[in-house]
């Protein structure tokens, strides 16, 4: 019984250190990738991060000049969105993988792994700690 709870434990721990590992890898990529939108009229093009910050504005011509004021704020805002839009895609793809692992990931943060379960008898039993609790 000690040795198949240690495995279970061991194995436990691998899979939360290969979780964060993917998890440090993701972020690291996403943290490199930026995404850019351009109008249709191909007049300006926006670039945001990975946090959907605007990091840039590129005017590609001059239109922009002659435009009325509430056309070209309503140009800026729809290329935002559409960058924006498109980070949240390269989200989901960077970490969309990373979510087929979730529920294991969950159960070894919440105390629901096999090991936790196996253990759950004798924690019932334990007596209180100095403060009066007992492990829930």
């Amino acid at each position: 019984m000690a040795e198949w709870l240690e495995n279970q434990l061991h194995q436990a721990m691998v899979t939360l250190r290969e979780q964060r590992e993917r998890i440090e890898s993701a972020k690291a990529d996403l943290a490199a990738r930026t995404a850019s939108a351009t109008s249709a009229d191909h007049m300006v093009t926006v670039t945001v991060d990975s946090q959907n910050s605007l990091v840039g504005v590129k005017f590609n011509t001059t239109k922009y000049r002659s435009m009325p004021p509430e056309q070209l704020a309503r140009t800026l805002i729809e290329v935002v969105e559409r960058a924006r839009q498109e980070m949240t895609d390269t989200v989901v793809e960077v970490f969309g993988p990373l979510m087929d692992q979730r529920d294991d990931l969950r159960a070894a943060m919440t105390g629901n792994t096999d090991v936790d379960k196996a253990f759950a008898p004798l924690f019932d039993e334990a007596p209180s700690d100095g403060f009066g609790r007992r492990r829930d």
